[in-house]
């Protein structure tokens, strides 16, 4: 019987031991597994850095693109025209009143008994 709980008690321990070194197994997994992430969020950041210079390049152009436009804009001579304008409205009322004097006109041939204006 002493043999037997020698053994049993062998066995016990290389369970014990066993079991032990499957947990350290199993944690040491997820721990590599938690690098692994972390690793690749570190490798990301680099590739977010590159983004960014490219960004900023971007930007960079854009307002360079920007600077030249506002020049050009203030280059641009606006011509008077406010003679010309004076002169259209002129011209206009001098037309509006041609046109009511034709009305008055061909209101007073409708008046005519003229056979030929039927």
């Amino acid at each position: 019987m002493e043999w037997f709980k020698s053994k049993a008690g062998q066995l016990i321990a290389l369970a014990t031991i066993v079991s032990t070194l499957a947990g350290f197994g199993y944690a040491g997994a997820g721990y590599v597994n938690r690098l692994e992430n972390l690793e690749k969020k570190i490798g990301g950041l680099g590739e977010t850095e590159d983004a960014q210079q490219l960004i900023e390049q971007r930007f960079a152009s854009i307002e360079t693109s920007v600077e030249y436009l506002e020049k050009e804009i203030d280059g641009i001579e606006i011509p008077d025209n406010s003679d010309k304008i004076s002169d259209n409205k002129a011209s206009i009322v001098g037309l509006t009143n041609d046109v009511e004097r034709i009305w008055i006109e061909l209101d007073k041939l409708d008046d005519n008994t003229n056979p030929l204006a039927d």
